[in-house]
């Protein structure tokens, strides 16, 4: 669901994008000389850029590069990120919140990303799943750690890789707005109908060690209501 939203995302950004291209004075620029490759600018528009490679050795050798390295049909506009954010929280809030999805797989000494719904925590920089694909992040040295937000919730999920295909799983729960951890919240871990392991966190947080490779769920819930679900599956 989250792939197909970003994809309907890209398309529609991309085809606004297109109408919106105005040369700037002087040099087209890279977008300028995609666009022109493209088919996509004004008879007029077109003219000048035609007039100013036969004039401009430096954009003509670029132009050239570009179609050299047939760059030019795979080239993509980069959807703003705040575009994206926005969307997704507002596709998350209609369909009522949906689980946090983290697909993960163990390698000899990484842990590797295959997907997931969530923002992920690179060094300092909390980086959104649409643009970390783009950047082509997906190995991770032995812990990751992945956020989202449900109804005013925030949910961090870390997970450690241990030795013998095993892992450990902290999970926390803070206030959105605050970022002060939840009290008396209960998280479990469930595998399939069974619930493997179940706490009471009076501090917003909960360790889950040695756990195997294998395809989860974790509940959170509060006394009145759930308060998140995240799905986690992880394979060698």
């Amino acid at each position: 669901m989250a792939e197909k939203l970003e994809d309907f995302i890209k398309k529609v950004y991309r085809r606004w994008k297109a109408g919106q291209v105005r040369l700037p004075a002087g040099h087209p620029g890279e977008e300028g000389l995609v666009c022109f490759a493209q088919g996509r600018l004004s008879l007029r528009e077109a003219e000048a850029v035609k007039l100013h490679l036969v004039t401009c050795d430096s954009c003509s050798r670029q132009f050239a590069t570009y179609q050299k390295l047939d760059l030019l049909p795979e080239k993509e506009l980069e959807v703003p990120q705040d575009l994206t954010g926005w969307l997704r929280d507002l596709v998350d809030k209609n369909l009522g919140n949906p689980a946090l999805e983290i697909f993960l797989r163990f390698k000899e000494k990484i842990l590797e990303l295959v997907s997931t719904t969530g923002d992920v925590l690179v060094g300092q920089e909390l980086i959104p799943a649409p643009l970390l694909r783009a950047r082509k992040i997906r190995d991770f040295k032995d812990q990751i750690s992945i956020f989202k937000d449900f109804e005013g919730v925030r949910v961090e999920i870390k997970v450690e890789k241990k030795a013998r295909g095993s892992f450990s799983l902290l999970v926390l729960a803070r206030e959105k707005q605050t970022q002060k951890t939840l009290k008396d919240i209960r998280v479990a871990l469930l595998k399939g109908d069974l619930e493997l392991e179940s706490y009471l966190a009076d501090s917003g947080g909960v360790t889950f060690e040695n756990i195997l490779l294998g395809k989860y769920r974790i509940e959170i819930n509060d006394i009145d209501k759930r308060l998140a679900s995240v799905i986690l599956d992880i394979k060698a």
